[in-house]
């Protein structure tokens, strides 16, 4: 048994990297990190996706409805990521998981996802359209052959899966100060939001879009 989903050669890494730690004394732990992070950490762009309204949906139209919709707009993600330079990681429950080594190559991605997700919905019943919202993070991560790990992976899906509204991508500090002058005008403030006593000050990447087509829900903003 094993939290990680694959023995490719990065898990293996990994993995016999933690079982020394294990065996290691304490207080000498930090100083393998250390040793170790050149091996284990990359620097990488990660865009995590949430969909709208899951669970509301598979409570009207039932799982399998879900996850009929759910797997073709994956189909059509997996195809618009490699396109624009990224790699779509895995899907988990109504998310994705994906991983760019360029922060600005990710911006461009999550532009063009969103504007694939528009098309598909075009012309489907209302309970076959889904709506995403984005969180992007840059940063040095655990980056494994099927998964990552590391803040920039969390606040990401923080970002993506309790602030950012369907249509809309949110970016943390790190993504948005990595970015190159030509994305960085399509970045707006969002607003600055608290993790614990940290003050975390958010950017907004405007999406040129079309109008969304049937109802696109809407989270109650939370005050700062």
């Amino acid at each position: 048994m094993t939290i990680f989903r694959t023995s490719g050669s990065r898990t293996k890494r990994l993995l016999d990297y933690l079982k020394r730690r294990r065996k290691g004394r304490p207080e000498g732990r930090p100083a393998m990190d250390s040793k170790s992070f050149p091996t284990l950490f990359r620097k990488r762009a990660i865009v995590f996706t949430d969909t709208a309204d899951f669970t509301m949906r598979t409570a009207q139209d039932g799982i399998l409805h879900f996850l009929m919709v759910f797997e073709s707009v994956a189909e059509e993600a997996a195809k618009v990521v490699r396109r624009s330079g990224g790699d779509l990681v895995k899907a988990e429950g109504d998310s994705l998981l994906i991983r760019y080594d360029d922060i600005n190559a990710a911006c461009r991605g999550v532009v063009e996802l969103e504007n694939a997700v528009q098309r598909l919905n075009r012309g489907r019943p209302e309970n076959e359209r889904l709506h995403f919202s984005y969180g992007i993070g840059y940063g040095d991560v655990l980056d494994l052959d099927e998964d990552m790990f590391g803040l920039e992976v969390n606040l990401a899906s923080k970002l993506g899966e309790d602030l950012a509204e369907p249509g809309e991508a949110l970016l943390t500090p790190s993504a948005a100060a990595a970015v190159d002058a030509a994305t960085l005008k399509r970045l707006v403030p969002f607003r600055v939001i608290t993790f614990g006593t940290q003050s975390v000050p958010v950017q907004r990447l405007k999406l040129r879009t079309g109008v969304r087509k049937g109802k696109v829900p809407t989270r109650k903003r939370v005050a700062p």
